[in-house]
């Protein structure tokens, strides 16, 4: 594998490790709503597929748990505000995750993030730490507009970045299936969420697999 044009991030579970806020967001929530807390580690394998999605879970206390939509709605708008007082509070930046952005880019690589968090929280974030994980780009979860696996936020990015190549960083299935139907290579890592299973073992199968975000540079100091 050559670098290509653009490596294009997830950002929860890939860059960033955000269940400490999500789930004290999520606690607040359930709080207001008489209902029971729930653990982080339940919070871990729920993240990935939308905030919406996240909120139903939270509140059946199952992955694959649903309540009715009026419900999740209000709850969701509740959810909403909680994280944004509180999504700087316990989140933080994996370790090598700055040397890896910087080193793409010293080599001319574009970055960016594509991500189904709520795109204003996304794009908080990602300006907070904008000296330390310099994007081209930050993509998130918008209304109306299809979320991972559609690959629609994907080429969007490689249109608007001017790639013609392009790798997807993530840790699930979700980012996996979005880059096979962008035509972007795929790249794993075991640090993220991908609903408690081993990013190696999806299928499709990954291009590279690595355990963290140093290892990933390292191999891509040996391909470049």
């Amino acid at each position: 594998m050559t670098l290509p044009d653009l490596v294009i991030f997830d950002l929860d579970g890939t860059l960033i490790d955000s269940v400490p806020d999500l789930s004290t967001a999520l606690n607040r929530m359930l709080h207001e709503l008489d209902r029971p807390p729930v653990e982080a580690e339940h919070v871990r394998n729920w993240v990935g597929d939308g905030s919406l999605i996240l909120v139903h879970r939270a509140l059946s206390g199952s992955i694959d748990g649903r309540v009715d939509p009026e419900t999740a709605e209000s709850s969701h708008e509740r959810f909403q505000a909680h994280y944004a007082a509180c999504c700087m509070e316990q989140t933080r930046i994996f370790e090598n995750g700055s040397d890896l952005i910087r080193y793409l880019r010293s080599r001319g690589v574009k970055t960016a993030v594509v991500t189904n968090k709520p795109e204003r929280h996304a794009v908080r974030l990602m300006e907070a730490w904008s000296e330390v994980l310099p994007m081209d780009l930050v993509l998130g979860e918008r209304s109306g507009h299809p979320r991972k696996p559609d690959p629609a936020m994907l080429l969007k990015a490689m249109g608007e970045c001017q790639a013609s190549t392009a790798w997807m960083v993530g840790d699930s299935e979700v980012d996996s299936l979005a880059a096979r139907a962008a035509g972007a290579a795929f790249i794993g890592v075991r640090l993220g969420y991908n609903h408690g299973r081993d990013i190696g073992a999806i299928t499709p199968c990954p291009d590279q697999v690595f355990d963290d975000l140093g290892s990933f540079l390292d191999w891509i100091r040996t391909v470049s």
